[in-house]
């Protein structure tokens, strides 16, 4: 696992563990009270609710485990590695915390209904409050969801600033397009505002519920007592059979179930819950021991009147949350169609206004914060601009000093060849021939650059101007191979030329083509003569695969160790350990081969050499060509 994974899975987890907690203990906390239980009951209730919040956290977990596990590709990319993902792949990744949130709820409330399964419900707690205890645990499960979904958002933006803008923006159109936001502001809003009514509404309704109860409760058991007291103990020599059991039918009309269970027990009268949430009151008699048994449910019309008035409110919290809803995605509707109409020609004239007035201030000032960023830019942009203007003007001064330099040296070093020329006639002994080659060569190399870099010069100020004329193929792919074994000097490595028949002639500038062309013939002799695996150059004048296209001539390096990526860069003026003195003078053979409307290409080759691939057109330009890259002389 990446160490960015490893970082936001213990992140995601983490807080659904503080969320985990706070809700048990705002169960722990609430649930006396609100449900009125007494102190024994109260701890049977937090133990088997801390072994269901065991059970439910470990259940969340795997499943969390499993939904970021299906990120783990993405999660791979933005650490660094390599992967293939898609925009909406994006997407599923913001909608992580959603998903996770949900999964929560459900898991914890399948878990809650756990506690009304006999065995895990504690003994003695009626059902009643096992129902209440049940609905408000769901009730604050719903409430930590809400909690934990902020965090987890938050810990998910964190990670989603990682990723690039282009899949984030092309995700965002995406859902913009079928109206995905709007419909999320309005489910978020909706949820914001009813959950916390619900929360209360439930709270309050279980409140009333057991308080009544209780006090329900405290008057049977008052009732039950006077029953005993008086019907079921007439006091001593006044026993009559036939009463008290005239006594003990009316009372069971009214639910109360009395009988006589013994001889009397010394002690006040006593109160227990049987299993089955019965409550039985014990008192003791002149003349035995009576147990009345009774109930103390309420009636469903108290508890059904308090759940209307919560369903009500709720209702009417929806209808407002969906009201500010609209009302929201309609000023952001408006903001974000008037950032779309914001290009770079309004902000350049100050027509900044973004969403003046809303109805909403965090609409506004995102709106005012959108204005002072454009204000910004526009003042970068005209300070870019005037920028432009004088690197232009410098540029246009470096290569006239450039071209004014090359100039000086060129005629001192045509003397210096011409001398050479003249010397080589003469009679010279084998070291002072030797010499005076290593002389010769290395002023032609000398002279090659000085051209180069006076060429790069014009092409920079866009003063280079070709003289096109029918030229043939064969007569051009010659002369650059001649002038590529004078560029490598010492380098030499054997060359195949191969030229199709019937090739037509081809309109381009014959000294300009044939020092591009040759530029890279001498590249590919260096490569190859400095491997010693390396096979011959190869430079081979292709016919047009179809008539009026154009005309390639390849050039395929003999040695392996050169890569297409390292060849790429040298066109692209980026210098490499192996580019030498011809990294100008790739990118100036590459400017050269676009002026005349072709192009230079790296491909490869099925036994790994790399092929750089020369295509002229047939048709002069109409227009002076665009350069993909253009050299520089620094």
């Amino acid at each position: 696992m990446s160490d960015v994974a490893r970082t936001f899975t213990r992140a995601i987890l983490g807080r659904q563990l503080l969320t985990g907690i706070g809700g048990f203990c705002a169960i722990a906390l609430l649930a006396p009270n609100l449900i009125v239980l007494d102190w024994p009951m109260t701890k049977k209730v937090l133990v088997i609710g801390a072994a269901l919040a065991v059970v439910a956290w470990g259940l969340c977990l795997l499943v969390t485990l499993l939904r970021i596990h299906k990120h783990r590709a993405l999660l791979r990319v933005l650490s660094g590695g390599a992967a293939t993902v898609r925009a909406q792949d994006y997407g599923d990744l913001a909608s992580l915390p959603s998903a996770i949130t949900l999964r929560t709820f459900v898991v914890g409330s399948i878990v809650a209904f756990a506690s009304l399964v006999p065995g895990v419900r504690p003994e003695k707690l009626d059902q009643g409050r096992a129902i209440s205890l049940l609905c408000l645990s769901i009730t604050i499960v719903g409430a930590a969801s809400l909690i934990q979904y902020v965090l987890l958002r938050g810990a998910t933006v964190r990670l989603l600033e990682l990723v690039p803008i282009e899949p984030i923006t092309t995700l965002l159109e995406s859902q913009e397009l079928h109206q995905i936001p709007r419909r999320r502001l309005l489910q978020k809003f909706l949820i914001a505002v009813v959950a916390p009514v619900a929360l209360v509404g439930v709270g309050a309704v279980l409140t009333t519920h057991a308080h009544m109860r209780t006090l329900t409760e405290q008057s049977r058991k008052n009732t039950a007592l006077l029953l005993a007291k008086i019907a079921l103990d007439p006091g001593p020599g006044q026993g009559n059979k036939n009463a008290r059991e005239d006594a003990v039918a009316a009372a069971a009309e009214h639910g109360f179930l009395a009988r006589i269970t013994g001889p009397r027990r010394d002690g006040d009268p006593n109160l227990r819950r049987e299993t089955d949430g019965e409550l039985v009151l014990s008192v003791p008699l002149e003349e035995g021991q009576a147990d009345v048994r009774f109930t103390a449910e309420l009636d469903p019309a108290v508890t059904t009147e308090g759940v209307g008035i919560a369903l009500a409110f709720v209702l009417i919290a929806a209808l407002l949350g969906v009201l500010i809803g609209q009302a929201i995605a309609s000023d952001l509707k408006l903001a974000t169609h008037r950032v779309r109409l914001l290009g770079t020609e309004s902000v350049l004239r100050g027509a900044t206004q973004i969403a003046r007035p809303a109805r909403f201030e965090l609409v506004a000032r995102l709106g005012r914060a959108i204005e002072v960023l454009a204000e910004r830019f526009r003042i970068f942009a005209g300070a870019q601009e005037r920028a432009l203007e004088a690197q232009e003007a410098a540029q246009r001064m470096r290569g006239l000093l450039f071209a004014s330099v090359s100039h000086d040296l060129k005629s001192p070093l045509n003397a210096i060849l011409g001398f050479a020329e003249l010397v080589g006639r003469e009679e010279l002994t084998a070291s002072q021939r030797e010499s005076l080659e290593l002389i010769a060569n290395r002023g032609r190399e000398l002279l090659a650059l000085i051209e180069s870099i006076l060429d790069t010069a014009r092409v920079e100020a866009g003063q280079l101007t070709l003289m096109p004329r029918a030229t043939e193929v064969a007569l051009l792919t010659t002369e650059a191979v001649r002038r590529a074994r004078e560029l490598a000097g010492d380098a030499q490595s054997e060359v195949v030329v191969e030229i199709a028949e019937g090739l037509p002639t081809i309109p381009v500038d014959p000294a300009y083509a044939a020092r591009a062309i040759a530029v890279v013939v001498a590249h590919a002799i260096r490569t190859a003569a400095a491997d010693a695996s390396s096979r011959a150059v190869r430079v081979r004048a292709l016919r047009p695969a179809q008539p009026g296209q154009a005309v390639r001539i390849d050039v395929e390096l003999g040695s392996r160790n050169t890569t297409r990526a390292e060849l790429d860069a040298l066109f692209a003026r980026r210098a490499t350990s192996r580019g030498r003195g011809l990294t100008l003078g790739l990118s100036l053979a590459r400017s050269i081969m676009e002026l005349h409307g072709g192009s230079v290409k790296v491909e490869d080759t099925p036994d790994g050499a790399p092929v750089v691939q020369c295509v002229l057109p047939l048709v002069i330009p109409g227009s002076r060509p665009r350069l993909s890259s253009k050299p520089a002389l620094g």
